[in-house]
């Protein structure tokens, strides 16, 4: 029996020494609130129950959709480390109360942007408590589910921003077109030669005139 009573006993010793975040559980609730001057129209909106990814639940979609252990633990690589677009739109708060096996709770508090261009963006600020460490923190990425999610929930119904347009490439300096002079006008030549012609049969008239005349004189 000894060698079975040292086995429980390590046993008992080995779950002593496991982290509280082993034993962690996902969100017990969240509050929304936020979204600018006046906030929501109806007040904060606050959901409770299983918030455990993969239960189903709307708590647990919705931290599944903002990527709230992405950010609380960098878990899988996809937190950003800055925000996907500059155009993000109005901002709102979800404030999470994460519960443990020991009953425990902490907030953690995360931003959202449902109505960004590309898709609803969260942030989670670093350094938060959360079981036994602290928040990774960074940006979010989401899909458009979630904006689809927080509209059923209360939030209004708007559409996404639109991606700032793309400034136009510079374009390519084309060649100046050589000018195109007009050919001179042709009558001043046509009256430089009418005016030799009329030169040329004076001077025959004259000189039919003038052998007239000495032609005369002799006989």
């Amino acid at each position: 029996m000894k060698p079975r009573v040292l086995a429980v006993a390590a046993m008992a010793a080995l779950l002593l020494l496991v982290p509280a975040a082993a034993h962690a559980k996902g969100a017990s609730a969240a509050t929304i609130s936020g979204g600018g001057p006046g906030g929501l129209p109806d007040g904060p909106i606050t959901l409770k129950g299983n918030g455990e990814p993969g239960s189903g639940t709307d708590l647990g979609m919705l931290a599944e959709g903002a990527g709230v252990f992405v950010l609380m633990f960098n878990d899988g690589g996809e937190a950003l480390p800055a925000a996907p677009t500059d155009r993000l739109g109005p901002r709102y708060t979800i404030t999470w109360t994460m519960a443990d096996d020991l009953g425990k709770g902490r907030e953690i508090r995360q931003h959202v942007y449902p109505y960004a261009a590309g898709g609803p963006v969260t942030f989670m600020p670093a350094g938060q408590p959360v079981f036994d460490t602290q928040t990774t923190g960074g940006w979010y990425q989401g899909f458009d589910g979630l904006r689809a999610q927080l509209i059923d929930l209360g939030l209004p119904n708007r559409q996404p921003l639109t991606a700032a347009p793309k400034a136009p490439s510079p374009a390519t300096p084309q060649p100046t077109p050589a000018t195109q002079t007009s050919p001179p006008p042709a009558w001043p030549r046509l009256a430089v030669i009418a005016a030799g012609v009329l030169l040329i049969a004076t001077c025959a008239v004259w000189a039919l005139r003038r052998q007239a005349r000495e032609a005369t004189a002799t006989h």
